[in-house]
């Protein structure tokens, strides 16, 4: 099975770096270099103490390169040639040890740069963007794949660097000392390695598929488990639902038990071949007639040179493993990075002011990957202080109408204007707005906290006039900690009028200049939509409402209706001389 390669994910990962964030892997780089200096002088040291140990009185002249020339005993050699070995290894391991903090720390900062800026990425999509998709993609891209390439697919590729140059310079010193010698016990070892990236690399990116398409899925099955809980119990469909998640978590299982297994693999083989080359080694030397004192300043070179790469080499297959299980997950990151709409949908006008009017200009819109368009050749104008109510039936465009007024959706032809010069997809005009939908979200946080809504810090007074002016005053009072009431997931804890009211307040928290009601009362009881309604009214004074319903007799008090009928403005009457008759959803 053919698989991408290695190469073609490091171009699409380095296509996701910013220009500081490479610079920081050539550090990462120079840090590697510099470890692998140091390993091959500590190798070279080993080399020495082997010969010093059998044969002292040779120590002298390595003594006397660093500069001490005092006559000393057969003892005091070994002795200040051991100290040198020491300080080696603890210079080393210091550097080494650095060397690991500083690309943790770098990498870590990577993946949540790039994080926050994929997170902007999708914060500055076009709203029909997300109409097309399962928000639980956009979650794992996140919180999963983004998350996986840098702590597994960078951190591998830092390891794989860092052993690799390892591997390069301990190579070098064992050609320099025996090229013969060399050419035998790497050819060996290359056969291994070409092996092992033949027969276990591809095999990993499968993995990497199968545990990525498993997440996903899994994860939009326990969302559907726990959001639905309540349908469930009731119908009895528990089992269903647990034996759809439980079907991606057997399959997952599975795969994470043959990834553990397969990359015991390669360790076994390095272990094994490194046994086998040692022996080759020591045959060799035999063959060219060497005594085993001749030997050993030779062997324990390679000793210390092969224990120091069978771990690194073993590493180096791990994460030439884990990143090539990684793929997938980099692949797609780098596709949502590319693909999610990346120009300005929202724009920026500071001297956005609405005085006059909202217009409609012969507005057409369709959805992303739909033939039919949802609003065809719509022209009205709403006056600024008006009440306007909308509506239709069903799939009659009422709600893409109040999406295109918010600005979260642009249209292919025509035009939506305040006061006929500024475009309604801006940043100032969202602050002009109080947006109450009909499916209101609450967070599982405080009743001031879901009115305040991404707040840090909550303006006291706003607060209390918002609260006051959607009529909750009285349901605080009955609180035991008030607005310090923790309301539950999406609410739970409240009924449908309470959670309208704190949507109306979340809207007025702002004090607006419009307030767009988009069916807000449809799924309550006609006493409490009475109760709502009374709310509404009183809180739309002085300001422009446009209100979508379905009871006609919720827009009794507005200006002017709009009958929406198949993406069409139908017609537009008062409501006195609307037909209470006529089926309107």
């Amino acid at each position: 099975m053919s698989t991408p390669s290695i190469f073609s994910a490091l171009c699409k990962l380095n296509a996701l770096l910013t220009r500081r964030e490479k610079c920081k892997w050539l550090g990462i780089a120079g840090f590697a270099l510099t470890t692998s200096c140091l390993e091959v002088i500590t190798a070279s040291v080993i080399v020495v103490f082997a010969q010093v140990l059998n044969q002292p009185e040779a120590g002298r002249k390595y003594l006397n390169m660093l500069g001490v020339h005092a006559e000393l005993s057969p003892g005091r050699i070994v002795f200040f040639i051991a100290l040198v070995v020491g300080v080696s290894y603890l210079i080393k391991n210091i550097v080494a040890g650095l060397e690991v903090f500083y690309q943790n720390f770098s990498i870590q900062k990577m993946g949540y740069n790039f994080k926050n800026k994929l997170l902007h990425r999708y914060a500055e999509a076009d709203y029909g963007f997300y109409l097309t998709r399962n928000s639980s993609l956009g979650m794992h891209v996140v919180g999963g794949d983004a998350e996986q390439m840098a702590s597994i697919g960078m951190l591998s590729i830092a390891s794989i660097l860092s052993e690799g140059v390892v591997f390069l310079c301990l190579i070098g010193m064992v050609v320099y000392v025996n090229p013969s010698l060399a050419v035998v016990i790497f050819g060996i070892g290359a056969g291994v390695s070409v092996g092992l990236m033949k027969g276990v690399l591809p095999r990993f990116y499968r993995f990497g598929q199968i545990l990525q398409e498993t997440s996903v899925q899994g994860g939009k099955n326990l969302g559907q488990f726990f959001h639905g809980f309540k349908e469930i119990v009731l119908l009895g469909k528990r089992d269903v639902f647990i034996e759809a998640y439980q079907c991606y978590a057997r399959k997952r299982a599975r795969i994470q038990a043959l990834q553990t297994a397969t990359s015991t693999l390669p360790r076994l083989i390095i272990e094994v071949s490194f046994v086998g080359l040692f022996v080759v080694t020591i045959a060799i030397l035999c063959w060219d007639h060497e005594s085993p004192l001749q030997m050993m300043g030779t062997l324990g070179g390679y000793l210390y040179v092969g224990f120091r790469l069978m771990p690194g080499l073993n590493r180096v297959v791990t994460q030439l493993n884990g990143f090539k299980a990684v793929i997938p997950a980099i692949e797609r990151v780098h596709e949502e990075y590319t693909s999610v709409v990346s120009q300005k949908n929202y724009q920026d006008v500071p001297s956005l002011h609405f005085c006059e009017t909202l217009a409609f200009h012969n507005v057409s819109f369709r959805y992303l990957n739909t033939k039919r368009d949802a609003l065809s050749h719509v022209t009205f104008t709403i006056q600024k202080g008006e009440c306007v109510g909308v509506v239709g039936e069903t799939g009659s465009g009422k709600s893409t109408l109040v999406d295109l007024i918010l600005g979260l959706l642009r249209p292919q032809k025509g035009h939506i204007l305040v006061d006929q010069k500024y475009p309604v997809n801006s940043f100032q005009w969202h602050k002009k707005i109080g947006y109450v939908p009909q499916a209101v979200y609450l967070t599982d946080d405080t009743i001031e906290a879901n009115i305040a809504f991404g707040e840090l810090e909550v303006d006291q007074k706003r607060l209390e006039a918002a609260i006051d002016a959607a009529q909750l005053r009285t349901f605080m009072d009955q609180l035991p900690q008030g607005v310090k009431t923790v309301v539950g997931e999406r609410g739970i804890r409240l009924s449908g009028g309470e959670r309208q009211r704190i949507s109306i307040a979340r809207a007025l928290y702002h004090n607006p200049e419009v307030l767009i009601f988009d069916e807000a009362t449809s799924a309550l009881d006609n006493e409490t939509e009475a109760r709502l309604m009374d709310t509404i009214h009183a809180v739309s004074q002085n300001r422009t409402v446009i209100m979508i319903a379905h009871r006609l007799s919720t827009l009794k008090d507005c200006d002017r209706i709009v009958v929406m009928d198949k993406g069409h403005v139908k017609e537009i009457v008062d409501y006195s001389s609307f037909n209470t008759n006529r089926a309107i959803g």
